[in-house]
């Protein structure tokens, strides 16, 4: 189980907080006001600058790109490692505007700067687009940065197809993957509460993804001794949470892509049922495969029994309420079911309206960072790709369910 929770000095931006069943997704929703949008068109927009400012009494410094700014909640700024800071107008000591365009921090140095947050003694690997750090075994860490690797090169595959252009990630997609979950609860503490009850998440702010090592297969073998990766591969799979691990690995990565391809805007206007339903939709994994994950699209089998559970007691105004807004996604008691249908509707959209599908995404990313939607608006938006008639899709949806075949 995992929380959604706001970086340390979002305020007093209003944040989304969101319950996750297997990643922790930063969604942090600035709520501009619906009349101030003449701020999108502030001349610093978009410029170099160095802002002091202050936070929790203590003097600190930012360098990077102005990508949100309002007068009454302040501004946001991207840095070089590829972060976020969020900066409160009375927070606020000076700005300087900077000459020279924001040069992306290297790999190398990138994972230089994430160690000194590790245990010591951890590890790096740099891949073609991923800084993995770690302090557990290197057949792991290896194994998650080849399927990293793998889910990267089929996701922008298969939105080609789609007929979507992505671009290619700014900065590098960072990584950090603990030994034990003790490592990775006080790794998170910093950046969010509740970390104890979480296995893996993926912050929009910092960028990154943390997990640790769910195999216990460290426990399992002699100190210092190798672990093969076909030993491990064994060891994931043969577990009867296997199968959930590597969703969780596969969901996390999704959605750090799709905030760093443009297919979604990092703390824009991004409904959660469309977020999670992307994510579960590439998460399916295959345990026969060599990776354990061999393709997109495939029938969530974890999901599919969530919704078909579900079923019996669905309301008619399900869908609706799932568009609306994202408290079915938030709250515990609803959580599991909800995953299920946002996965189910993501399923049907892409497979059954697949070019009406690409038009709502482009509409939602669009948007810029801060803005944020009425439950009205999340409707009309909605209608005005798939149909006026949502009863329709609705029925259209349950039917596309019930004929699956779980084989």
């Amino acid at each position: 189980m995992s929380r959604l929770n706001p970086p340390s000095n979002a305020a007093p931006f209003r944040v989304g907080l969101s319950t996750f069943f297997c990643i922790v997704c930063l969604c942090l929703s600035l709520a501009y006001s619906q009349d101030k949008t003449e701020d999108s068109q502030n001349p610093l927009y978009g410029s170099v600058l160095r802002v002091s400012f202050e936070e929790n009494k203590q003097l600190r410094n930012v360098t990077g790109e102005l990508v949100a700014l309002d007068a009454t909640l302040g501004q946001l700024i991207l840095d070089a490692d590829g972060q976020l800071t969020a900066i409160a107008p009375n927070e606020l000591k000076r700005i300087e505007e900077l000459p020279d365009p924001l040069t992306p921090t290297s790999a190398k140095d990138l994972a230089k700067k994430v160690l000194t947050l590790m245990p010591q003694g951890s590890k790096s690997i740099v891949t073609d687009h991923f800084v993995v750090c770690y302090n557990t075994s290197d057949a792991y860490a290896r194994w998650n940065s080849d399927l990293y690797e793998k889910l990267f090169k089929g996701f922008y595959r298969f939105w080609k197809e789609k007929g979507v252009e992505l671009n290619a990630p700014r900065f590098p997609l960072v990584a950090v993957i603990f030994e034990t979950k003790a490592d990775y609860i006080q790794f998170a503490a910093s950046e969010f509460a509740g970390a104890q009850n979480t296995i893996g998440y993926y912050h929009q702010s910092t960028n990154r993804l943390a997990s640790y090592d769910l195999t216990g297969i460290q426990g399992l073998i002699p100190p210092k001794a190798q672990v093969m990766r076909a030993e491990l591969i064994n060891q994931i799979v043969s577990r009867p949470e296997g199968e959930r691990l590597i969703a969780t690995i596969i969901h996390e990565v999704c959605h750090q892509i799709s905030f760093n391809s443009g297919l979604q805007v990092r703390l824009g206007d991004n409904p959660l049922w469309l977020s999670e339903g992307l994510a579960t939709f590439f998460e399916s994994p295959d345990l026969t495969s060599q990776n354990g994950w061999a393709g997109i699209g495939k029938l969530n089998k974890h999901n599919y029994v969530n919704l078909a559970n579900y079923l019996p007691s669905r309301s008619n105004e399900s869908l609706e309420l799932l568009l609306m807004d994202d408290n079915r996604l938030r709250n515990g008691e609803t959580m599991s079911s909800s995953y299920a249908e946002a996965w189910g509707l993501t399923y049907y959209l892409i497979k059954s309206k697949s070019k009406e599908f690409v038009k709502y995404l482009d509409c939602i990313r669009k948007k810029p960072p801060g803005s944020r939607s009425t439950p009205k608006e999340r409707i009309e938006l909605f209608r005005e790709c798939f149909g006026d008639d949502l009863r329709k899709v609705d029925r259209d949806f349950i039917r596309l369910m019930q004929n699956q075949n779980l084989r």
